[in-house]
C-alpha cells in the first residue's frame, strides 16, 4: 500500500470514530487524532477533506436512521476521495468505461475488438484513414482487425502504440504505460518524442513520455483478467491485494503483518467479476479473515486464533 493511500485508510478509520464516538470518549479520541495529524501534514489535509465530503454527504441523509446514516456517510465519502484522486472528469467522459469489477468486451466499428479491465475508459476517434483508440484511464486487451491502409493505434498521455499485427495489452500505470504484446509486432512512439520502439509477441515495456523505462519477457496468451479471473502462482499478498483492489470500489487494504517476508503465499485463480467471493476463496484457502466496515471499506488480515 502507498503511503497516500495509508495515509487515506487511517484518515477514515479516524472520521468514522469520532463521528460515533460517545461523549466520555470523543475528547480522549479527538486528542489522539489530533497527536497522529501532528505527525505529517499531509495527514491533516487529508483528514480535512473527508471531514468536508463527510458533512455533506450528512447534511443530506438527516432524516436517516444514525446507524444507517453513518454506514452510508462513510461510503460515500470513500468513494468520494478515491473518486477525486483517481476518476478524472475525463473517465466520466469518456466514450466507454467500466466500473469497478467489470470487465467489458466492445466490437468497434471496423470489427476490431477491445476489451476493457475494471474501472477503465477510453475515447474512440474513428476516420477513413486512422483508427485512434484514446486509453483515458485503466486497462485494455485491443484484438485488431486487418486493414493496412488505416493504421490502428492505442494512445495514452505517455505514447502511442500502432499495430502491425494483431493482439496487444496496454495499462496505464501511475508515471508510466505498459505494453505487452500477445501476437505479432506493435510500433511504440513517447508521447514527447524519442526512437520508435517494436515489440514482438512476448515482450513487454514499460514507458514514459520520455521513453523506455524498463523492458521484459511477457506470457503469449490472453491476460487472464480478458478472461474473468485472476490467476496467482505463490504469489505474495500484497500482490493478490493490490490486483483485487482493482476489481472491487472503495478501498482494500492487507495488515501490515501480512506484508512480512514469512506471509503466506497463494496459488489459485479468482473471479475477478466477485471481489466478495474471491476474498472469501483467499480467506478459507489461507485462513484469514477479511473484515467488512463497510461494504466499501474492506480489510485482510490474520485471522485470531
Amino acid at each position: 500500500m502507498s503511503e497516500l493511500n495509508r495515509i487515506r485508510q487511517q484518515a477514515a478509520e479516524w472520521v468514522v470514530a469520532l463521528q460515533t464516538a460517545g461523549a466520555d470518549e470523543h475528547a480522549r479520541l479527538q486528542a489522539e487524532c489530533d497527536t497522529w495529524q501532528a505527525k505529517d501534514p499531509r495527514r491533516r489535509q487529508v483528514l480535512e477533506q473527508i471531514q468536508r465530503m463527510w458533512r455533506a454527504t450528512d447534511a443530506t441523509a438527516e432524516r436517516r436512521r444514525r446507524r444507517r446514516r453513518q454506514a452510508t456517510g462513510l461510503g460515500a465519502v470513500l468513494l468520494l476521495v478515491l473518486a477525486g484522486a483517481q476518476l478524472p472528469w475525463a473517465y466520466w467522459s469518456a466514450d466507454y468505461r467500466t466500473a469497478a469489477g467489470e470487465i467489458r468486451t466492445l466490437t468497434l466499428p471496423d470489427g476490431s475488438q477491445v476489451v476493457l479491465n475494471s474501472g477503465s475508459a477510453i475515447d474512440l476517434d474513428y476516420s477513413g484513414t486512422t483508427r485512434t483508440v484514446e486509453l483515458v484511464r485503466g486497462e485494455l486487451l485491443a484484438t485488431v482487425a486487418k486493414a493496412p491502409d488505416r493504421p490502428f493505434q492505442v494512445t495514452t498521455r505517455d505514447l502511442t502504440a500502432t499495430a502491425l499485427g494483431t493482439e496487444y495489452s496496454v495499462r496505464q500505470e501511475h508515471g508510466f504505460t505498459r505494453v505487452a504484446v500477445q501476437e505479432s509486432t506493435v510500433a511504440v512512439t513517447p508521447r514527447d518524442g524519442g526512437d520508435e520502439l517494436k515489440l514482438t509477441a512476448g515482450q513487454q515495456a514499460d514507458l514514459n513520455r520520455q521513453g523506455v523505462i524498463a523492458r521484459a519477457e511477457t506470457p503469449r496468451q490472453r491476460p487472464d483478467w480478458a478472461d474473468g479471473r485472476l490467476a496467482f502462482s505463490k504469489a505474495p499478498l500484497t500482490e493478490v491485494v493490490e490486483r483485487l483492489a482493482r476489481h472491487r470500489p472503495g478501498l482494500l487494504t492487507l495488515d501490515d503483518a501480512l506484508d512480512a517476508p514469512d506471509a503466506p503465499r497463494f496459488t489459485g485463480v479468482l473471479p475477478a467479476d466477485d471481489s466478495d467471493a474471491a476474498l472469501a476463496l483467499l480467506a478459507d484457502t489461507l485462513n484469514l479473515e477479511v473484515r467488512y466496515l463497510t461494504p466499501w471499506y474492506v480489510t485482510v488480515r490474520r485471522r485470531a486464533q
